[in-house]
């Protein structure tokens, strides 16, 4: 594995909570398991440390970051806006093999039982819609801000009717989409994020925690 790949495994390995909050993650068990030296693995978790993915202790250790209330309320109104603008720059510069390949991901969507599946096609949704905006700066920081707040659904009791709404967003927002509706685009996506942060105050959180 090269430095990117590891990085992009690691990353995944937290997002989606194979390694846990709190968790001490070792650079000797890492690079032996990687099959490098431990230089590309500090290299790696400085990375990670910059996106709020780990902290590194000095004469410590290095651990996985813990979901901050604060840190989550902060990011989620960031997160509302950027959104937003995502959806307008998307129907503005969506490519037609662009939606196709949305509407290949919905299907799989529309398909999948499995919690942690429907995570990751979500996320790859998203994806795909942020860089349809051609605005790589707006892309990545939508993806690091997604990463931060992604292992709360996993804290969330599991919830059918959120589940079974999330097909419906996307593909009211393919529609759109395809009719280069800017305003639609905007309202369904940040509607949809709202959606999220109400099922995790639902579940996680008092009514007043997000006020």
């Amino acid at each position: 594995m090269n430095k990117n790949e590891i990085y992009l495994e690691i990353k995944r390995r937290i997002v989606f909570l194979d390694y846990k909050p709190n968790q001490t993650l070792s650079f000797k068990e890492l690079a032996k398991e990687f099959g490098v030296s431990p230089i590309p693995i500090r290299e790696v978790l400085i990375l990670l440390e910059a996106e709020k993915l780990v902290r590194i202790v000095p004469n410590s250790g290095v651990y996985v970051t813990d979901i901050s209330f604060q840190d989550l309320k902060d990011v989620f109104e960031v997160r509302l806006f950027l959104v937003g603008l995502a959806g307008r720059l998307a129907a503005q510069r969506i490519t037609t093999e662009e939606i196709e390949k949305i509407k290949i991901l919905l299907e799989k969507i529309k398909q999948t039982k499995k919690r942690k599946t429907l995570i990751q096609l979500d996320s790859e949704f998203h994806d795909l819609i942020n860089y349809s905006t051609k605005n790589k700066t707006l892309a990545e920081t939508l993806k690091r801000l997604r990463n931060q707040i992604a292992r709360l659904w996993f804290f969330a009791k599991e919830n059918d009717d959120y589940s079974l709404q999330i097909p419906r967003d996307f593909e009211a927002l393919i529609k759109a989409l395809e009719k280069r509706k800017s305003d639609e685009c905007e309202r369904i996506l940040r509607k949809h994020a709202i959606h999220f942060i109400e099922q995790i105050k639902e579940t996680l959180y008092t009514e007043d925690s997000f006020k």
